[in-house]
């Protein structure tokens, strides 16, 4: 290795150090979508960030959602996928299809943190640590998280386990629930007051013109965000995304990220670099920089 690079990847280092000691023994709750799943690079790339976090004394907890699997395995049944302002209409074949599904989905990425040099904890069924209730009855069995399991996802968490939790709840009457993984994100972040949600997307973060990558805006508050609201900037599906992610920072989450996951380590580089690769969601009360 010649001096410079050493010299750079040092920097790299010592750019890191602050980061590490702000978010050392904080939880982290990180919500990986349906599509990097199924790429298994983009996959093993943001799961190495998560067992890298782990390592240095950060506690993450990871939520994943189900997507195109989900659907492949409704058309190899017969069934017809149905949606319902952006949910999908789920009766009591597609709730079996969708446990199943996600249940795989949860084994296999608990499994590629262990091959990857992590410890992992699967929350799936019949262990699922966020309870729900019936959203709207025209959905059928799609819910919304009313509680989580606190103590179970600290104790697993702090004892350098990484839980990895899908996007179910359960109702009392222990009826399993489709349930949004950004909803549960929200849930679980809200719920331990972690010191960061990061949602990793397929856009790069917020954008003023959604078709130049360039115009991403590295930091908002809760009032920038209110008014690239009412400007048009933010809108159609991003609006309840992001008046949600202000629920969340309004409940105790300390800031709220949005990322590409295809972008390489995207995890690492937006919360251990000063610049960031996406955008930083945080109320206007909070004045720190952006970290």
């Amino acid at each position: 290795m010649v001096v410079d690079e050493a010299t750079r990847k040092a920097k790299v280092l010592i750019e890191a150090l602050p980061f590490l000691k702000r978010f050392h023994n904080q939880f982290m709750v990180v919500k990986l979508g349906g599509e990097p799943i199924e790429n298994p690079a983009v996959l093993d790339s943001l799961l190495t960030d998560l067992v890298w976090l782990e390592q240095v004394g950060v506690h993450p907890i990871l939520v994943h959602g189900g997507g195109k699997s989900i659907t492949r395995a409704m058309e190899a049944a017969g069934l017809k996928a149905v949606f319902h302002q952006g949910r999908r209409v789920t009766d009591k074949a597609t709730v079996e299809i969708v446990e199943r599904e996600v249940d795989r989905l949860n084994e296999h990425i608990h499994d590629r943190l262990f091959a990857l040099g992590g410890a992992a904890i699967q929350l799936s069924t019949p262990h699922l640590a966020v309870q729900g209730e019936i959203l709207d009855q025209a959905l059928g069995f799609v819910g919304r998280p009313t509680a989580i399991d606190r103590e179970r996802l600290v104790r697993y968490a702090s004892r350098g386990l990484i839980p990895v939790v899908p996007p179910l709840s359960v109702m009392p009457d222990g009826q399993i629930l489709n349930t949004n993984a950004d909803d549960i994100a929200l849930a679980v972040a809200s719920g331990l007051g972690a010191a960061k949600l990061v949602f990793l997307s397929n856009v790069p973060g917020v954008l003023t013109d959604p078709q130049d990558p360039a115009t991403r805006i590295s930091s908002l508050t809760d009032r920038e965000v209110r008014k690239l609201i009412a400007d048009g900037v933010i809108k159609d599906g991003m609006i309840p995304k992001v008046e949600s992610c202000i629920a969340a920072l309004e409940a105790g989450v300390g800031k709220i990220h949005i990322v590409q996951a295809s972008q390489p380590h995207a995890l690492l580089l937006e919360i251990f670099t000063a610049e960031g690769i996406g955008t930083e969601l945080r109320l206007e009360t909070v004045r720190a920089a952006r970290a």
